[in-house]
């Protein structure tokens, strides 16, 4: 990269030697963004250590953006070019279209809900409360907070019921892939199974054994995290198997 910046580059004088057209600490902030962007997320936070000026330059949205694209590839329930729905923006200052994008995605009623002020209440009331039991350091811009609490929240093991509810969920039996389409549970625990008609669902933790969806009249089938896709499967290595699908 930084071979692609005219004010990095090296030119010829004479008879063909080289010299530097300017040493590193003359080149403008725009050349050293360029550079910077070839720097991976661990490596933009090093450097912000090294200096006031490299502070500044290793929190800009366009770094955060490209690396949030990157990351984001092929993951369910994230949007290029939407900052990551289930982050916590307690410390940045966000648009109204921001705040709007945000609360829709997580399911908000925000009619008659028009004044910046009533809407960062709302963004911060309805913030996940991952964020709650684990604050995370404070990171003052917000495409770089998007991008800690994607990779934070990636590590998560244990599905909401919201997300129950809201994704589709793709039934594998005896690993074959059921041709009665996709299935939705539905908010409040209530599943209209094509064979049994209405049945309930729930969610259960076990300290030791992890997460569990229960089904009536069904054993309980474990719940595993995808992280490949930040998706999920219900019941993996048994005969019914669960698989999310974004719609």
């Amino acid at each position: 990269c930084l071979q692609g910046c005219a004010c990095g580059a090296l030119f010829l004088s004479g008879r063909g030697r080289a010299r530097p057209m300017v040493s590193t600490h003359e080149l403008l902030d725009e050349c050293w963004l360029r550079v910077l962007f070839c720097f991976s997320a661990s490596e933009l936070c090093a450097h912000a250590r090294l200096s006031k000026r490299f502070h500044s330059l290793t929190n800009e949205d366009d770094l955060w953006i490209a690396l949030c694209k990157l990351l984001w590839a092929g993951k369910q329930r994230v949007k290029n070019g939407e900052l990551f729905r289930n982050g916590d923006y307690s410390l940045v200052r966000l648009s109204v279209p921001e705040c709007k994008s945000l609360l829709l995605r997580r399911g908000v009623d925000i009619a008659g809900i028009t004044e910046k002020p009533e809407l960062l209440d709302v963004v911060q009331a309805s913030t996940p409360p991952l964020w709650v039991r684990k604050p995370r350091p404070p990171i003052p811009v917000k495409w770089k907070t998007s991008f800690a609490c994607a990779e934070e929240d990636s590590r998560r093991q244990e599905i909401t019921e919201e997300e129950i509810a809201e994704l589709r969920w793709q039934l594998l039996y005896h690993g074959q892939l059921s041709s009665l389409g996709l299935r939705n549970f539905q908010k409040g625990g209530v599943y209209m199974s094509p064979h049994l008609g209405e049945t309930r669902w729930s969610l259960v933790v076990d300290p030791e054994e992890g997460q569990f969806f229960c089904m009536h009249g069904f054993e309980p089938l474990h719940v595993e995290r995808n992280p490949d896709t930040w998706g999920w499967s219900i019941g993996a290595a048994t005969s019914t198997v669960y698989v999310s699908v974004e719609v």
